[in-house]
C-alpha cells in the first residue's frame, strides 16, 4: 500500500504519498555540484554532454543555439543574463525546459539575432560555460527534447541494494506518480504556488507580501532583515540589504517599484518579466494537479491503470504525449488498459485552467473537490486584472515509467542513473528512495 509522507515540505506542496511502502534509505543530495548531473536527451534519444558533441546539423538562418553548461543557478536566471549581456529581448530567447538549480545541468538554448562569433568570449559569470555554439533556421523548443538523463549520488545511505530493489519493483509495477517536485516550488522558499494562487484571485497586496516580505526558515538573518523592512513599507532600506545577486532579481524589482509608488501592487508585479509570472500561476497548477494526485493514491485508486471515467492520452512513438484525449467508459476501459500495458497511453489529470470542464468520473469527483477545498474554480484562471497570464489548462500524465540504467551502492552512498521524460522530475523518483523526513535540507 502506498506510505503517507510525514515531511512538512511535501504536504506544503501537496505530494502527500509515496507510491512505495519500502524503508527509506536516508540520506543527503548534492553534497558537492558534481553530486547531480543533468543532462538533456533530445528527441531522438541523443544526450547533450558537455564532454561528447552533439550530432545537430548547423543550418544558416537568424538563429544561435548554444549548449550549456550551468552550475547551481537556474534556467531563468541564465536567461536574464544572456538577454542583459547580449541586448536582446526576453522573447528572443528559448529552450526546451528548465532545469534544476543545484545541479550541474547541460543544455541548449537558442537565441535570435545573435551570430555565433558575438558569443566569443562572452562572459557569463563563473557558473556559465558555453560548450558550442552553431547557427540555426527555427528556436530550439520544447518539442526538440525527449526528457533528461540524470546522474546522481546520494551520500550517507543507511540502506543497502535491497531497499532499492524495492522500490524499483514497485514503482515498476505501480508507476512512478508525476509529481511536480520540489523546483517548481521552492525548497528554502516553498512559496511559488502560494503567490500564483493570490495573483490568480486579485490579491496582489498579499501576493507581494508572500513575495518579499515573508522570512523563510533556512534564509539567513540579512535576507530576514530586508523582508522584515519590507513588510513595514521601509522599500528602500529593503533594497539596500538585499544582494544584487540575480537569485533577488525578483524582488528587487518588486521593491523598487514600491520604492517609488507604494501601494501600486499590481503595477509592481507587473516589473517582474512575463514568464516568472507565468511560473508563479504555473507553479499554482502544479500544486492543484499534486493534491489531487494525492487524493487518487490516498484512496487506492491505480495511477498507470484507467478506471471508468478517466481521460487517458496517446502517446507517440517516443512515448510522450500526443494531443489526442480519450475517455475511458464502460466496456472500453479494458481495451484502453491493453494499450496503456503496450506503452502507447496513459492515464491523465487536469492542469486546471478557464477551459477545463471536469470530466464525471472519479478523477473529475476528486478534482471538484480540491478546487472546492482551495476556493478557486477553473474560471479564476481568466485573470481578468492581468489579462496576459490567462491560462486555458491542460493535462498531464498521472505516472511515469523511469528508464533506471544503473544502480551501485559502495559503502554509505549510492549512485543513480536514470532518465525521464521532459516535465517529470529527479526528486519524485528520489523521494521514493530516501523518504526524507526533512527534504528541505536533504535535497
Amino acid at each position: 500500500m502506498p506510505k503517507p509522507t510525514e515531511a512538512h515540505l511535501d504536504l506544503l506542496v501537496g505530494m502527500e504519498y509515496y507510491i512505495t511502502d519500502c524503508d527509506g534509505v536516508g540520506g543527503r543530495l548534492r553534497s558537492s555540484p558534481e553530486d547531480f548531473l543533468v543532462n538533456e536527451v533530445l528527441i531522438n534519444g541523443e544526450v547533450v554532454s558537455s564532454s561528447t558533441p552533439v550530432s545537430i546539423k548547423p543550418r544558416p538562418g537568424p538563429y544561435t543555439w548554444i549548449i550549456v553548461e550551468k552550475r547551481r543557478i537556474d534556467t531563468i536566471s541564465l536567461v536574464i543574463t544572456l538577454s542583459r549581456r547580449l541586448g536582446v529581448k526576453l522573447s528572443d530567447i528559448s529552450y526546451g525546459g528548465l532545469k534544476d538549480t543545484g545541479a550541474v545541468a547541460t543544455q541548449v538554448i537558442s537565441i535570435r539575432g545573435v551570430t555565433p562569433t558575438q558569443l566569443v568570449g562572452l562572459d557569463l559569470g563563473p557558473k556559465v560555460k558555453v560548450i558550442a555554439s552553431f547557427s540555426m533556421d527555427k528556436p530550439f523548443t520544447p518539442g526538440e527534447i525527449w526528457g533528461n538523463q540524470f546522474t546522481i549520488v546520494v551520500r550517507g545511505i543507511s540502506g543497502n541494494e535491497s531497499v532499492f530493489n524495492c522500490v524499483v519493483e514497485q514503482v515498476m509495477e505501480r508507476g512512478l506518480p508525476s509529481y511536480y517536485g520540489y523546483q517548481r516550488f521552492g525548497l528554502r522558499r516553498p512559496n511559488s504556488h502560494i503567490i500564483g494562487k493570490l495573483i490568480i484571485m486579485g490579491d496582489f497586496e498579499k501576493a507581494i507580501e508572500e513575495l518579499v516580505a515573508k522570512p523563510y526558515p533556512h534564509e539567513d538573518d540579512v535576507i530576514k532583515k530586508a523582508r522584515e523592512l519590507a513588510g513595514m513599507g521601509e522599500y528602500s532600506k529593503a533594497l539596500e540589504l538585499l544582494p544584487r545577486s540575480i537569485r533577488y532579481l525578483p524582488e528587487r524589482l518588486v521593491l523598487k517599484q514600491l520604492s517609488v509608488d507604494p501601494g501600486n501592487y499590481m503595477n509592481a508585479l507587473s516589473k517582474l518579466p512575463m514568464n516568472l509570472l507565468r511560473l508563479y500561476i504555473e507553479a499554482y497548477q502544479s500544486y492543484l494537479f499534486n493534491k489531487a494526485l494525492s487524493t487518487r493514491i490516498g484512496r487506492g485508486i491505480p495511477i498507470n491503470k484507467a478506471i471508468d471515467g478517466d481521460l487517458v492520452v496517446l502517446l507517440d512513438e517516443h512515448g510522450l504525449p500526443t494531443g489526442n484525449v480519450i475517455k475511458a467508459e464502460g466496456s472500453m476501459v479494458d481495451k484502453v488498459n491493453l494499450i496503456i500495458s503496450k506503452g502507447r497511453a496513459t492515464v491523465v489529470g487536469h492542469l486546471v485552467g478557464y477551459r477545463s470542464r471536469l470530466n464525471n468520473g472519479i478523477q473529475g469527483e476528486i478534482e471538484l473537490g480540491v478546487l472546492r477545498a482551495e476556493g478557486v474554480e477553473p474560471s479564476d484562471f481568466k485573470l481578468s486584472s492581468m489579462p496576459k497570464l490567462a491560462t486555458g489548462g491542460g493535462v498531464r500524465w498521472l505516472s511515469v515509467k523511469p528508464l533506471i540504467h544503473s544502480i551501485s551502492v559502495k559503502g554509505s552512498d549510492a549512485k543513480l542513473i536514470f532518465k525521464l521524460p521532459k516535465g517529470n522530475y529527479a526528486t519524485t523518483l528520489l523521494r521514493e528512495f530516501t523518504k526524507p523526513s526533512k527534504p528541505e535540507l536533504d535535497f
